[in-house]
């Protein structure tokens, strides 16, 4: 008889296991849950994060869940319809996104999952001449173990590095045609943290000049303009035709020289960090637009100002050599006089 309620007794918990609803597909009897995964930057599960879900109507009644090992989680057996805000946490990290008003009705399982994103840290700043931004420039920020880089962009020439892990790093700024940024102090980077640093470049400078010619001679007067994205400079040339501008940072320019009655023209022309460039240009007067004559090479007007200019002194010239023959001879005039009457 003992033995048959022994085997009874064994029985019904076999049978009474069977009703034992699945935590792992919800949260009571009754199937009301709400469930998920939580994975990192990369997918992965990541267990070890909290869920707590709070009831809006009464912020008191609070669930809490941790995910396992698959990342995955549910709400406990107490659990009850409602509706929630929910959020995930964990140490160093935050959630993609929180949920609000979630509504949750009985036997109602509601999935709702969750990235968890590493709070890291920021660096950001400005990189300038001293006056102007300076674009694409590059930032590296490194230790012995981490190395992160970014470049400065329009249009201020702000240059920003993220996800950083925290640390002490050494920071540089460096572009072709720029000195190497100062040695800086390391620069120490906390958790959460935007840091801001900002840095002057100096320009490796090169010279550019040259002699603009027209048929063989120096050209007076010829405007020269050199133009890039980050520097201009204008100039004109002298007496012999010779041009220079100095101290222009490295890089790809356009030289453009124009003057009134020619033809103008336009060069490109890349500088390299001092170097000292020589650009001669032989200029062409503008037939299609100016009339040339044989008179020195000047248009038609100016020719004629020229011309009037030498008759007008021929003919002062000989007023003045007839008024002091007839002062040395006075009677010429009486004679020619006396041949009238």
């Amino acid at each position: 008889m003992r033995k048959l309620s022994v085997v009874l007794l064994a029985l019904a918990l076999v049978l009474c296991s069977g009703y034992i609803p699945d935590r792992g597909s919800s949260a009571n009897a009754s199937g009301t849950d709400i469930f998920g995964q939580a994975v990192n930057e990369t997918g992965a599960p990541m267990p070890g994060v909290e869920v707590v879900v709070v009831d809006v109507n009464n912020p008191t009644t609070t669930f809490k869940a941790v995910t396992g090992a698959d990342g995955k989680y549910t709400m406990p057996y107490t659990f009850l319809s409602g509706t929630y805000n929910v959020t995930a946490n964990y140490i160093n990290h935050t959630a993609n996104r929180s949920y609000t008003n979630v509504l949750v009705n009985s036997s109602q399982a509601v999935r709702l999952n969750f990235t968890m994103l590493e709070v890291l840290c920021k660096l950001t700043g400005y990189i300038t001449n001293g006056t102007t931004p300076i674009y694409q420039a590059t930032v590296t920020l490194f230790n012995e173990q981490r190395t992160y880089s970014n470049v400065s962009v329009n249009p201020l020439g702000k240059y920003e590095i993220s996800k950083v892990q925290p640390g002490m790093y050494t920071v540089v700024a460096s572009k072709v045609g720029y000195y190497a940024s100062d040695p800086q102090p390391p620069v120490v980077l906390i958790r959460g943290e935007t840091k801001s640093l900002d840095f002057v470049l100096q320009e490796q400078p090169a010279d550019l000049g040259g002699k603009v010619e027209y048929d063989g001679n120096g050209l007076k007067g010829v405007t020269v303009k050199l133009s890039s994205p980050l520097f201009n400079a204008e100039t004109v040339t002298d007496e012999d035709g010779n041009y220079t501008f100095s101290q222009v940072p490295s890089g790809t320019y356009t030289v453009t020289f124009s003057k009134d009655s020619f033809l103008s023209r336009t060069m490109n022309v890349g500088l390299t960090p001092f170097e000292v460039r020589e650009l001669n240009v032989e200029m062409e007067y503008d037939t299609a637009n100016n009339t040339q004559t044989f008179l020195l090479g000047l248009d038609l007007a100016h020719s004629l100002m020229v011309v009037g200019l030498i008759v007008s002194i021929a003919v002062l010239i000989i007023g003045i050599y007839v008024n002091y023959k007839i002062r040395r001879k006075p009677e010429l005039l009486d004679q020619d006089d006396s041949e009238q009457d």
